[in-house]
């Protein structure tokens, strides 16, 4: 029977999206010991970005000017470790093969943007068509790296594999590698005030 095999490692799979900082989404695949029936801890690393942003535009020495292409959406890579606490069994089946549980996971993470600055292109126009004549960079100060997160969720397993659905929270600052920099004309690039983030996520995840 299923419940006299004890599995103490779980790799798991989270896609979510944030729902608050404009529009983003997150991914993150994660490895959990757990060494008691109801404790355990957990590493993972999170990828997140933004999509759909607009072409943010500026004046530069009296051109025209838009961020590139590949600068438009923030991105993040995000180190994340957990403690895992998780509650008896809500529901099981006689022969343990089926199993709901909840799980709440705090934790503390390292974040790294994929970019500490922003690149411009200076535009020339000749009647309605523009072309590219250079670049200019702003680099941005004061980025935040460390940051706390937690994660409460739902959990159903058949056997081995685990299906998952829940809540995401960090004060992770979405905008922290643009909130300081300043443009050529003097002010500072616009980006939201801070606030917490906020996501909604589905996990798929296998014990051995």
């Amino acid at each position: 029977m299923y419940g006299q095999e004890k599995k103490d490692i779980v790799t798991t799979f989270y896609g979510g999206l944030y729902i608050n900082n404009e529009q983003a989404w997150q991914l993150e695949p994660s490895v959990a010991w757990h060494f008691h029936d109801y404790l355990g801890i957990g590493l993972g690393i999170e990828l997140t970005g933004q999509y759909n942003q607009p072409s943010r535009q500026t004046i530069i020495d009296g051109y025209e000017a838009e961020l590139t292409d590949n600068e438009r959406n923030i991105a993040w890579v995000i180190l994340k470790t957990s403690i895992i606490f998780k509650t008896p069994k809500v529901w099981k089946s006689s022969d343990n093969y089926y199993r709901l549980w909840f799980q709440a996971e705090p934790g503390i993470s390292l974040a790294c943007p994929f970019r500490n600055s922003l690149t411009y292109e200076i535009k020339e126009f000749q009647g309605m068509v523009s072309k590219t004549v250079d670049y200019r960079k702003f680099q941005n100060k004061g980025l935040k790296w460390f940051y706390w997160n937690a994660r409460a969720s739902v959990n159903f397993a058949i056997d081995r594999f685990i299906i998952g659905a829940g809540y995401y929270i960090s004060n992770l600052d979405y905008y922290s590698g643009r909130r300081n920099i300043t443009l050529a004309n003097g002010e500072k690039f616009y980006v939201p005030k801070k606030e917490i983030s906020q996501s909604v996520f589905m996990s798929f995840g296998y014990s051995f």
